[in-house]
């Protein structure tokens, strides 16, 4: 099969978006599939792809003429946007013209860049993360599109209900978890790699930072708890943290250690006895349509898991892989957490069947599905 990949962002990046589009290309190479990604071009880009994300596989690119505005501003965005739908549409057309067939997958990166990709009589299959169906836009492309996956049975109820898209033209397959990369080592020996105390409980929250991610309740909760029991945050620093949260002042058992490179994730995840997923209900987007990477990543840990009892992230776990807080409860949140690094027999069995589930989730399953999927609709 020739897949040509088109994805109107900015790759290689730091952000999850790029390391999920990445490890799906890896994923879809190592299922036999022939792969082309088409993305914009950008000023001073020389990073291999295979390179920085520590693939096992190389990566085709096609890197198309595009504006560098992209994080200048909406505007910018959509200039720069506008520019790439140009240069595919006329790298479609000379395919068209030498009579090169193949399949367009996509990703729906924003609301418009794609809705022309069914227009070149090759089939075409979206991505689809969420929020966004009823956009007039897409329902164009929906006309056209040869089916869809949807990474919840949230995002499968919308369109049903705001597109007249038939419901077996739907695959819902959520994110994936590398289990080459995402092995568990024991606590004692991450702690002495990363020269961390080898003594006291560690809840630890790896990723970005976001205000749709319920930070400041963190914030909160993390001053409720004891003396004994630290906040570690992988991932940017102090400044921006306070910067999102508006808080004068941090407890003094929240750490922050900084960006880590994704291959070293696993390393800091291993170090803790429990993993954090935050969310909030004040965000749409991330209530209800958000399938974080970091659940898969943290289910192949076996550690206990603390995370917010919210729409999407239900879709994919159960009281049987975690423990849940309410969104944007503090005290909640502190209560689980503390429980998360205690050693009561009620949780004992959670990592372990978190760990079962997580061998469902692979990229390589979810890029096989997707092909016996496309293979069915094409």
């Amino acid at each position: 099969m020739k897949l040509y990949y088109v994805v109107n962002a900015l790759i290689p990046h730091k952000k999850a978006y790029a390391i999920q589009i990445a490890k799906m290309c890896e994923a879809f190479v190592e299922e036999g599939v022939d792969l082309e990604l088409i993305i914009p071009r950008q000023n001073g880009a020389t990073s291999d792809i295979k390179e920085y994300y520590n693939l096992r596989v190389p990566i085709s690119v096609k890197r198309l003429h595009a504006l560098n505005f992209y994080a200048s501003s909406k505007w910018g965005y959509f200039l720069s946007s506008s520019i790439f739908i140009i240069s595919y549409s006329l790298y479609f057309l000379s395919k068209i013209i030498r009579g090169e067939k193949g399949i367009i997958y996509t990703i729906d990166m924003d609301t418009f860049s794609f809705v022309f990709l069914p227009y070149f009589g090759m089939p075409c299959f979206l991505e689809t993360h969420g929020g966004k169906a009823g956009n007039f836009l897409n329902k164009i492309f929906f006309k056209r599109a040869k089916g869809v996956i949807a990474i919840n049975n949230i995002i499968k109820k919308q369109i049903d209900k705001t597109v007249n898209f038939p419901e077996n033209k739907i695959l819902v397959w959520p994110n994936g978890i590398d289990l080459n990369l995402f092995r568990e080592i024991s606590k004692e020996e991450a702690r002495k790699k990363l020269t961390l105390p080898k003594e006291g409980k560690i809840v630890m929250y790896s990723g970005r930072f976001y205000g749709w991610k319920g930070l400041e309740v963190l914030v909160d909760a993390v001053d409720k708890l004891p003396v004994d029991v630290s906040v570690y945050i992988v991932g940017g620093t102090k400044e921006e943290f306070m910067a999102i949260t508006k808080k004068g002042k941090l407890p003094d058992n929240l750490i922050f250690f900084g960006e880590k490179h994704y291959v070293d994730i696993p390393l800091w995840l291993s170090a803790a006895d429990s993993l954090l997923v935050l969310g909030t209900k004040y965000d749409t987007q991330s209530y209800m349509y958000t399938s974080p990477m970091k659940v898969f990543e943290y289910l192949a840990m076996k550690r206990q898991i603390v995370a917010s009892k919210t729409p999407a992230i239900c879709d994919i776990v159960s009281d049987e892989h975690v423990i849940f807080y309410e969104p944007d409860n503090a005290a909640d949140l502190a209560r689980k957490m503390q429980l998360s690094v205690s050693a009561d027999p009620l949780i004992k069995r959670k990592p372990v069947v978190a760990f079962e589930l997580a061998v469902n989730f692979t990229w390589r399953k979810r890029a096989g599905n997707i092909i016996r999927f496309i293979e069915a609709k094409k």
